[in-house]
């Protein structure tokens, strides 16, 4: 008999946590759902591919996680990214479905699972999939358990449920405290920070080893309430300056905290991070982030050189400074012509010439 198992994540409730939650939502969750949120909340789950048909046989993707009751609670006070608030109230329209009565409660590869609590459909399953998807699509049950029960490997993959499997530990980068869209609430940043301490206090080991990837503090270097929270717990400084990406936290980190900008950490410079460019729209973001730091007068050593990726020698900080001034002026002129040709010539926004990094570079012309 295939039996699913759960990786738990957090704490075990109590019937108190869930009695909160139904006060909050004013409605009374399905029976089994409580059962299931009373013996895992939440978790990933393996196997973890849904079976049961939905209407028009539209595709379903695996589920990545279960929310807890903690992530049920939050989604009712704050309209977090991870919901629906932000779709048209047209999408809803032909499923019968009142946003403020769906509850979601897991994460798909791509989309989101959640069920009504409306009198007339209680309990009905949903997949949204805005990511090329069908967008709302209706599953055929309004049975959580159905819904849990008929999880199994996904056909595509070319493996079998083993009976005997066991999660091993996560890497570190996937482990809940990283997601941040979690405790992202911008218009009530304590409600994120509350939920980001409850999750924390779970995840044990508050500086694992990078192996790569950013740690916790790291992650979270431009959230200055979670940052000051992250330090009080003895989280180290160590990297915070290469990840930074707003000139605020480095101006903190540099002027109160008394990092040194000009020193290499694990091979890499800030500034030759804060000069590198991977996407086109980080063109803009990097210009203006150095036009800020240098307008605040922090303290930068535009002679060091460190190495690429693949270790082979990089440019000089001005040369590299120079090139990012290049890649903005060509970048407002593709801009410029994309409005253009799209017919929406008064829809190009000029982009600003920072006088600093002028200032920089011509004082660079004139040495030599």
């Amino acid at each position: 008999m295939k039996e699913i198992k759960i990786f738990k994540e957090e704490s075990t409730i109590s019937l108190r946590e869930i009695k909160d939650a139904e006060e909050l939502w004013n409605k009374k969750f399905p029976s089994d759902f409580k059962s299931f949120l009373l013996k895992y909340n939440g978790g990933i789950p393996y196997p973890n591919h849904p079976t049961i048909h939905s209407e028009n046989d539209a595709e379903l993707w695996s589920i990545e996680r279960f929310l807890s009751i903690g992530d049920i609670i939050i989604q009712k006070k704050h309209p977090m990214t991870y919901t629906l608030h932000d779709i048209e109230a047209e999408d809803f329209v032909p499923h019968n479905l009142n946003n403020d009565e769906i509850l979601v409660f897991a994460f798909g590869d791509r989309g989101i699972y959640f069920m009504s609590l409306q009198q007339h459909q209680y309990g009905q399953i949903y997949f949204a999939n805005y990511s090329g998807g069908d967008g709302i699509v209706k599953i055929n049950t309004n049975s959580f358990t159905e819904f849990f029960n008929s999880l199994t490997i996904a056909s595509w993959y070319e493996e079998e449920y083993d009976p005997d499997f066991d999660f091993k530990e996560l890497h570190y980068s996937d482990n809940k405290i990283f997601q941040y869209y979690f405790y992202y609430t911008p218009n009530d940043p304590d409600l994120g920070l509350q939920r980001f301490k409850e999750v924390f206090a779970i995840y044990g080991d508050i500086q694992p080893p990078e192996d790569g990837y950013p740690n916790i503090p790291q992650k979270y270097v431009d959230d200055r309430l979670k940052l000051d929270f992250l330090l009080k717990q003895g989280c180290s400084t160590d990297g915070l300056l290469l990840y930074a990406k707003k000139a605020s936290t480095i101006h903190y980190l540099v002027e109160e905290l008394q990092l040194d900008i000009n020193k290499m950490y694990k091979g890499r410079y800030p500034l030759q991070n804060y000069l590198t460019t991977t996407y086109q729209a980080e063109i803009k973001s990097n210009y203006e982030l150095i036009s800020e730091l240098l307008e605040m007068g922090i303290k930068m050593d535009w002679s060091i050189s460190g190495t690429k990726i693949d270790q082979s020698a990089d440019a000089t900080m001005t040369e590299k400074l120079r090139l990012l001034n290049d890649e903005y002026l060509n970048y407002e002129i593709q801009d410029k012509e994309w409005w253009a040709k799209n017919g929406k010539p008064s829809g190009h926004i000029p982009f600003k010439k920072s006088k600093y990094i002028a200032d920089k570079l011509n004082t660079y012309k004139s040495k030599t």
